[in-house]
């Protein structure tokens, strides 16, 4: 029983590739007998155009001859004169005006050198002489002229006598621009179809090649494939990409099995290999990050959550050794290290990590060996690797430093309210005691001791608004909520210190989205207005410096304020202000939001403290990124709503 070829992948390929060249064919085809087409019903009309010119001329000088008094005698041909003929094709825009006899010799014409010659039209053609004597008009073939797309149409009528007898034949002959141009396209596009069909048909050869020579190649090694009859598939059965298929599937069977079958004979009194360690199937599911690393530290477990932790890639990962693996976590090294070494288990560990962009994630870390099930004579039995799980501990370890740092604002404000209460009422002691030296020396004193007063007055009220400062830091907060407009109090804020800002020849923008968040409306003013004012003041401290010219409001000074909507369940707000000043220094970063530092001359060192304070106590936080010279950006994030979000875990 013969197999049908539709049965064979190879032969389903070709037959698809055949039909798709025939349907290519049958439009070329068709396409180019449009165009022929087309082409013959411009050359009927072109045709009907210029025959009819023929006989308007022929009118015209039957007429032209009647009216001189010039008509020949009855059979015998009209001449005229070929300066006559010239110019009658001159202002009729055509290339020549020819009388003829009815054998086809020129008697005159407007091109002077074909008088006398023959017209193969006629001359050669004994029915087109046939024709005309019986009346008929007569249209030649187009001609395309000498190095030109354009083509000529030559028209040919005949001149009667009175008695109807054809005594003489009239030949126009004129240009066709569009019938040549239509030609010329239609050669072109005739030759580009035939070669686009021929490189098709090439390609369409090439692709069944290259296509079915890897299906050829593993069809071979399917008959040949171990437990599989040899010889091809047969016939009137499955399908060729069916027996690929089950020929395969059998050879995987096969080495399953023998696969199984090593491993039952190795038996579990066998040499201890990575087999023995644990395996992907029993950590894959877990959340913790696992890693296996054998007794020469080489990495052979690797679970889904360690590979997102630390953003390791598996089959770059698995057989590298641990120091080459986690070279930014230098004290989990020495922890693996030290359990490899000793066999000692090492648990409640945090360790910090430094990511490839700088990103710093603390780890909490388990590390514990792993060893044979036997105890070896005389001790513990031998090393085979260790175990190390790892648990992401950074939001849990910024919990605990914010829980910190309120616990620590709380105390620091307990203790420092009763030592500001009493140094506030010394300094309103000083201050009355100067105003009335000040008062008892305007009546004509000493100038020294008035200018003494000045200067204690001046100081206390320095003291004054640092003290007042301070007791706003140190003093147990308790918020006013309500629901804020965050667009007016910035717009407000903005509109303030605009004569600030302009002083400083800096420019102040407002944008961004602008949430409504429950909040403590006044802490909030307060906090911006600290950034703002720290951002323009970063451009006065340069100018006090003396290290930039005069402001200049055209020097691109910019501070700018953006509200950004926090995404996700808990919503909230960053309001980031950004400036282009000059920037903050790399060792002056950590200690920006302890109290009393400053880089000012008249700075009391609180206002990012008192910022950071309004921060916490709302349950957000204030974020930093500067470069000296190169300006700063400071971000206060706010919860929706303080208290708002999930109860804090254990620590």
């Amino acid at each position: 029983m013969t197999r049908s070829l539709l049965h064979s992948y190879e032969w389903q390929i070709k037959f698809f590739l055949v039909l798709l060249v025939l349907f290519l064919s049958v439009a070329i085809v068709l396409d180019f007998h449009l165009l022929v087409s087309a082409r013959d019903a411009i050359q009927e009309e072109v045709g009907r155009r210029v025959a009819l010119e023929a006989d308007v001329v022929r009118a015209e000088l039957e007429r032209d001859q009647m009216l001189r008094g010039l008509r020949a005698e009855p059979g015998t041909p009209p001449y005229i004169p070929p300066a006559f003929l010239d110019l009658m094709a001159r202002q009729k825009g055509m290339l020549a005006i020819e009388i003829l006899t009815t054998d086809g010799k020129v008697l005159s014409s407007s091109d002077a050198a074909r008088v006398g010659r023959p017209d193969p039209q006629i001359a050669g053609n004994p029915a087109a002489a046939a024709r005309l004597r019986s009346g008929g008009g007569l249209v030649a073939q187009p001609e395309r002229l000498p190095r030109s797309r354009y083509t000529t149409l030559a028209a040919y009528g005949p001149i009667q006598d009175r008695s109807r007898t054809t005594i003489a034949v009239v030949r126009v002959l004129t240009e066709v621009p569009a019938f040549g141009s239509v030609d010329f396209n239609l050669t072109l596009i005739a030759a580009f179809q035939a070669a686009g069909l021929v490189f098709i048909l090439t390609l369409v050869i090439l692709f069944a090649r290259w296509l079915l020579q890897p299906y050829r190649r593993l069809l071979r090694a399917a008959v040949q494939a171990p437990g599989q009859v040899p010889g091809p598939p047969p016939e009137g059965g499955k399908d060729e990409p069916d027996y690929l298929v089950e020929a395969f599937q059998g050879v995987l069977d096969k080495l399953r099995a023998q696969e199984q079958e090593l491993t039952r004979l190795k038996g579990p009194a066998g040499p201890v290999s990575q087999s023995t360690l644990p395996g992907d199937h029993l950590v894959g599911g877990m959340s913790s990050a696992v890693l296996v690393f054998d007794r020469g530290g080489r990495l052979t477990v690797l679970n889904p959550a360690a590979e997102r932790l630390l953003s390791f890639d598996r089959s770059a990962s698995v057989g590298r050794k641990y120091g080459d693996l986690l070279g930014g976590a230098e004290r989990l090294i020495e922890l693996i290290e030290r359990s490899l070494r000793t066999g000692e288990s090492l648990s409640r560990e945090v360790v910090p990590l430094t990511g490839p962009g700088g990103k710093v994630t603390h780890l909490g870390v388990m590390v514990s060996p792993i060893r044979p099930g036997e105890e070896a004579q005389g001790g513990p039995s031998p090393i085979e690797g260790v175990l190390c799980l790892l648990a992401d501990l950074t939001e849990i370890k910024s919990l605990r430093e914010k829980v910190g740092l309120k616990e620590n604002l709380a105390v620091l404000g307990e203790m420092s309210a009763g030592i500001a209460h009493e140094f506030r009422n010394a300094l309103a002691t000083i201050h009355g005691l100067a105003r009335l030296i000040l008062k008892g020396n305007g009546n004509g004193a000493g100038h020294a001791a008035r200018e003494h007063a000045e200067t204690i007055l001046r100081e206390v009220e320095g003291i004054e608004k640092v003290v007042t400062d301070f007791l706003r830091y140190a003093r147990p907060l308790h918020l006013n909520l309500s629901e804020v407009d965050l667009k007016e109090v910035i717009d407000n804020l903005a509109r303030d210190l605009a004569e600030d800002a302009r002083r400083a020849g800096v420019t102040l923008t407002v944008g961004g989205t602008f949430p409504r968040i429950v909040a403590d409306e006044a802490l909030i003013r307060q906090a911006v207005r600290n950034l703002l004012l720290n951002a323009v003041e970063s451009f006065t401290a340069t100018l006090a410096g003396g290290d930039a010219p005069a402001p200049d409001p055209t020097d691109g000074r910019r501070v700018v304020v953006r509200c950004e909507a926090m995404t996700g369940g808990e919503g909230g707000v960053r309001i980031v202000v950004r400036d282009n000043g000059a920037g903050i220094a790399a060792e002056d970063l950590p200690r920006i939001f302890t109290p009393f530092f400053t880089t000012k001359e008249k700075g009391t060192g609180l206002g990012l403290a008192l910022v950071q304070k309004t921060a916490v106590v709302h349950d957000g936080q204030v974020e930093v990124q500067s470069e000296k010279g190169h300006g700063a950006s400071f971000a206060l994030v706010l919860p929706a709503r303080p208290g708002g979000g999930a109860a804090l875990p254990d620590l």
